[in-house]
């Protein structure tokens, strides 16, 4: 048996010793697993996500709050303007890089875990956010004042966002109230996404000329 190893949260405090029998790459069968180098904990780096959506695809961590909370509604959810196909495009803008904002989403991503959560349903699906939460925030707000999605009665934008998106380490983002709208490249990206959801911007024929482009480069934004 090997030694103990010692579990150190995300602030760096001493936990308790554990035996691990079965641990590959440093997670343990059935969980994610912090990498411990000198006591300090490290988070993936960017140059180690993949450049498509394509390859292996991993199961999301479920929300324990998906009962309380449901999805968001997409205004434009009909086969009028190809929803299915926006919501795809939107889903692939997010997890490849785009030059020079980078992924946003864990290209590991299952689509139908991102596509539900549009679906105007209850649904347990965490996505991992692998860029900041001013970007996560700045996302949902101007799809929100553009009108590109509602929420149910009853529901707050920020719950919901609350319930369905982590960062790496499985911590959910919340505090939405204190982030600003960034400038640049990433408010010109955030744009760019919206677009593809906004049939005045893109319109169907539109679509088609960006799914054959999509394993091109974007360029920059």
């Amino acid at each position: 048996m090997e030694q103990p190893n010692r579990i150190i949260n995300v602030a760096g405090d001493y936990v308790q010793s554990k035996h691990v029998d079965y641990e590959i790459n440093n997670v343990e069968a059935g969980g994610i697993g912090i990498q411990i180098i000198n006591e300090k904990p490290t988070t993936p780096k960017q140059s180690e996500l993949t450049s498509s959506c394509k390859g292996k695809t991993v199961t999301p961590k479920k929300s324990t709050h998906f009962l309380e909370t449901p999805a968001l509604i997409y205004t434009y959810n009909s086969e009028q303007f190809n929803a299915t196909k926006r919501l795809t495009l939107f889903y692939q803008f997010l997890c490849k890089e785009y030059e020079p904002t980078k992924t946003w989403i864990d290209p590991q991503t299952e689509p139908d875990a991102f596509l539900s959560l549009f679906a105007d349903k209850h649904t347990n699906d965490v996505i991992v956010w692998t860029t900041t939460k001013q970007r996560l925030y700045a996302l949902f707000k101007r799809m929100k004042e553009r009108k590109i999605i509602s929420t149910p009665k009853g529901y707050g934008l920020w719950k919901i966002v609350e319930n369905h998106f982590s960062d790496w380490h499985g911590n959910m983002f919340h505090d939405f109230n204190k982030e600003h709208m960034p400038e640049g490249p990433a408010f010109s990206a955030i744009e760019t996404f919206i677009d593809i959801l906004d049939p005045a911007k893109t319109t169907n024929a539109d679509l088609d000329t960006l799914l054959k482009n999509i394993g091109k480069s974007f360029g920059k934004a």
